[in-house]
Order: structure tokens, then sequence, then C-alpha cells
């Protein structure tokens, strides 16, 4: 079986209508869970499923009981797959209905017995940052007490990048920031983390539909150069930054003189007029990395997820389209040149 997570319980029926037309499967929901199951013959390598915060793929049931013997029964299942010596993501948590996500309680206890466990094994857990290129473990604990576990080795995680999350559960609430000019920075900080990859000093990024400059913002809080474009000025100390170059245009008919590292976009604009960035920025290979947010007026034009789905697999870019925790009704989709 294949668990399928999403924002909240809200955006249920959005993912069981886009697993339908997309992937051309039924769904069941879990009472009361951001969450739905589908059959695990359904083939979800390379797929895409917008809707989706993470996915759990080829799970195996652990019954409920004691945590140290679920533990045990989680610890062979992984050392199947994840030989000693080699390094492992591990994701352990409880989905909840009155909470989502929690790591809390009965999720704390039993990972620290599958962590005691895997390091006599000598099997390397990775604590802090997510790498996507190593083996991935995430082992959910549902409202009976019972679990799922899946697993994918090395070898295989590659074939599932467009739908895990780095972030436990797929659940993630960056952190506050005061001085940025609009909430919307999250979008981008979040969307670095599922990339992967950061923004950084030296490169150069232009921010597409820039006012009042929260994205912005954050490639310049991380060192980057910015070429922003909108017809309406950025905040003030933006527009004074001399790494800041604003130019008052259109956005979706600039084009740079060279390539450049970052095109990102939060524009408040129609789904195609996005398919149009992406047509330009990334088909057309104007940039190394993308962010562009896909926003939506009410749920009638979900549909058109499907041609960015195409779009993204006639590019040479790794792209991941997902729905961000800081996204509203929106998606993004981003990316990165394959090497």
């Amino acid at each position: 079986m294949h668990y399928i997570l999403t924002k909240n319980t809200q955006w249920i029926e959005p993912l069981q209508r886009e697993l339908i037309q997309d992937l051309d499967t039924q769904s069941q929901k879990l009472r009361g869970l951001p969450v739905v199951t589908i059959d695990e013959t359904v083939n979800l390598e390379n797929k895409y499923i917008a809707f989706s915060t993470s996915a759990l793929i080829n799970t195996k049931l652990i019954p409920e009981d004691s945590i140290s013997k679920q533990a045990n029964q989680i610890v062979e299942l992984i050392k199947e797959k994840v030989e000693s010596e080699e390094f492992l993501n591990l994701h352990v948590f409880s989905m909840t209905q009155k909470y989502g996500v929690i790591e809390t309680g009965r999720a704390e206890i039993l990972k620290d017995k599958i962590y005691k466990s895997l390091r006599k094994e000598r099997v390397k857990i990775l604590r802090k940052e997510f790498n996507p290129s190593k083996a991935h473990a995430q082992v959910m604990i549902l409202d009976d007490r019972s679990a799922v576990i899946s697993i994918q080795s090395k070898e295989e995680v590659s074939n599932y990048r467009t739908l895990y999350s780095p972030y436990i559960g797929g659940f993630n609430n960056v952190e506050d920031d005061k001085k940025a000019p609009s909430r919307a920075f999250k979008k981008i900080v979040e969307a670095q983390e599922i990339m992967g990859k950061k923004i950084s000093a030296g490169e150069t990024l232009i921010d597409l539909g820039a006012c009042p400059g929260g994205w912005t913002y954050i490639a310049r809080k991380n060192g980057a150069s910015v070429i922003a474009i909108d017809r309406s000025e950025l905040r003030e100390d933006l527009m004074l930054d001399p790494e800041v170059t604003f130019l008052q245009t259109d956005a979706f008919k600039y084009r740079p003189e060279e390539t450049l590292d970052w095109a990102v976009s939060d524009i408040i604009s129609t789904p195609e007029r996005v398919i149009e960035l992406i047509e330009t920025w990334v088909v057309g290979e104007l940039c190394h990395n993308f962010i562009f947010t896909i926003k939506f007026q009410g749920s009638d034009g979900y549909n058109i997820l499907t041609k960015f789905k195409d779009l993204a697999k006639k590019c040479t870019f790794n792209i991941i389209l997902k729905q961000l925790n800081a996204n509203k009704n929106e998606v993004t989709i981003m990316g990165s040149k394959q090497s």
C-alpha cells in the first residue's frame, strides 16, 4: 500500500481528483487524517503528485504491539535494505486526527529504540539535514497504534525524489522573520529545503514580480545579487541595496543577456501565465534553478496541473511539483538543471 499525505484534510478531495486524473487510480481516505491510500500496484516511480506533501511508498504494516516489539520488527525490515556503515534518513512520527503530525510521545520512544538498535548494526542515521541520495525509511504510527513503514534503499530513492519531503511527515512551519517585507518569504525558504539546494553568495537571481520584496529579501540574506522585476517598487531598504537591480518592466517579457543562476516568481497571475514563464526560463534554459508559484482561483482550475507535469517531462531539469506548507490555494513548481 502507498500512503499519500497532504497538508490537511481540506486538500483530500483535490488530491483524490488528481490521482484519478493523472494516475487513473482510486484512493481511500483514512478517517479524520490528511492521508489517502492507493494500491501498491500503482507505479509511483518519477511521478508528480502536486497536492501531496509527502508519501510513504510500498509500505509494510507493523501491527499494534509493545513499542519494543514494533521497534524490533522495524529494525529487521530496515536491515534488509540498508547495510552496515550505510547512511540512512529516518523519519518516525504519529499521524493524529487532532494534531496532525507529531514526533513526541509514542513516536519519540519508538524512534529512540530504533536508533539504539541500528547503532548496534553500525547503520549511520542522518540526524540533521535530509540527504536525498541516501536510503530513506519512514515510520508512521496510526491512531490504533499500528504503524506502517516505507523503506527505499540508496539505489531506489532517486526514483521517488519527486514525492519525498525533507520534513518529517511532510510537515514544516518556517520560522517567522519580522524583518521580511511579507510572509511570502516562507515559500522560497521551504522550497529551497525541498529542492536540497540553497541560493548562495556569488549567484544572480531574478525575481519576476518582486514587489514588495519577500523573495528578494531572502536572496539578499543568502548573499545573492538580485534583478527585481515589477511595475511597483520594492520596500525602500531593498530599493537602496546596491546588489538589487530594480527594473520597472513586464515580468513576462523580460529576457536576460546571459543565463542566470536562479529564476523565481511568486507573481499574482493565472496558471497559464506561469506556463509561459516555464517555457521561457526552464524549457528555454535561461536559468540553472527555478521556483515558481502556481496560484488558483477557487477549485475549478486544478486540472491544468496535468500540463505542468507534461512540461516537466520535457525539461532537462530535475523538477518537483508540490504543495508547500506555506502555500495557500497554490502549488509550487521548482527544479534544478540536470548535471
